[in-house]
């Protein structure tokens, strides 16, 4: 930790929430040639869309995507474009499909985001679209952890930073990814190397690089890092290493808005406190965490906090706090989007 950049935003820890638009498209049937016009508008709300993405309930914005995404495809089908408008069509089909892929995997259908971030590797392919390429490898690392294919994962999380180069947010992005398998492979050495790379990254990137905390495709903001530094090292059986970043990030998280990197966090500190003892605040962490995402239940929340169930009843049996939490847990239902 010994770099400027993060000796600053520990220093630093003692916005406005971007909502989802009201129409991704405002024209009807997108024909042979769209305007330069209308692929401007469509590119300006898919950036809307994106950064209100961790703010908005994840079954609105599924229903949202799922509703003009075709337009999108329908433009791709009838071809003829000049190559410069078939890229930029490309892209927005690329970047729609990921974020329709992050909401099906949020929603807990692993199967089907599987499928459709495939599918965004495919459109950014053609739209060279570096930076998509290497979220989307990353989200394919995320995927293949949690199947218990690490050897997969990782190679998956190393190749996202080919398509970006080493210093680009993405690749300090990819950085943490890597750690958090490394964590789950238990090499201890390899966390801290990729976790202190990521920092390194970061500490070099602009200020437009590193935009705003949450939700972010081409962005890497030191609270979105810490939250991930964090994951690695629960992931590593490392809590105490984890509150480091989960102590720094909190208060600013608050002030920032970014619902999941909110729980999220309060989830890693909870299992901070639980293994130095603490079952009480660690519990009241969770319940925050719930309550914060109660109007934006999601699958990653959900596994998480039953994780730290396991976790607590390991550590301190039955507890009425951990009975609160089973209960909302067992009542939080994800919302059913069809495909």
């Amino acid at each position: 930790m010994g770099e400027i950049s993060r000796r600053r935003f520990f220093r630093l820890s003692a916005g406005a929430a971007a909502a989802v638009p009201a129409s991704l498209l405002a024209v009807r049937g997108i024909r042979v040639i769209p305007s330069h016009d209308v692929l401007t508008h469509v590119e300006n709300r898919i950036g809307q869309i994106t950064a209100g993405y961790e703010r908005a309930p994840i079954g609105a914005t599924a229903v949202y995507l799922r509703r003009h995404l075709p337009a999108i495809r329908t433009a791709l089908v009838e071809g003829g474009h000049p190559s410069a408008v078939d890229e930029r069509l490309q892209w927005a089909a690329g970047r729609l499909t990921a974020l329709w892929a992050t909401a099906r995997h949020d929603l807990g259908d692993t199967h089907y985001a599987g499928i459709a971030f495939t599918e965004a590797f495919e459109h950014a392919e053609l739209a060279r679209d570096r930076s998509l390429q290497a979220w989307v490898r990353l989200w394919q690392s995320s995927l293949a952890r949690k199947a218990g294919r690490l050897d997969e994962a990782l190679q998956l999380a190393r190749d996202a930073s080919a398509h970006v180069g080493r210093q680009s947010a993405v690749a300090g992005r990819a950085a943490a990814i890597e750690a958090r398998v490394l964590g789950a492979r238990g090499d201890r050495a390899g966390v801290h190397l990729a976790i202190n790379r990521a920092w390194r990254i970061e500490g070099a990137l602009s200020d437009e690089q590193k935009g705003e905390p949450g939700f972010s495709i081409d962005t890497l903001n030191p609270l979105t890092l810490a939250e991930l530094s964090a994951a690695a090292y629960v992931e590593l059986g490392q809590p105490d290493a984890a509150r480091i970043y989960t102590d720094a990030a909190l208060a600013r998280l608050d002030r920032a808005g970014a619902t999941g990197l909110r729980s999220m966090a309060r989830i890693a500190a909870a299992t901070a406190e639980l293994h130095q003892g603490d079952a009480d605040r660690a519990e009241a962490l969770v319940i925050e965490a719930l309550d914060i995402s109660a109007h934006r239940p999601n699958a990653v929340m959900t596994r998480r906090a039953r994780r730290f169930l396991a976790d607590a009843r390991r550590r301190v049996g039955h507890h009425r706090g951990l009975a609160d939490i089973a209960t909302r847990l067992d009542t939080w239902d994800l919302p059913a989007v069809t495909a």
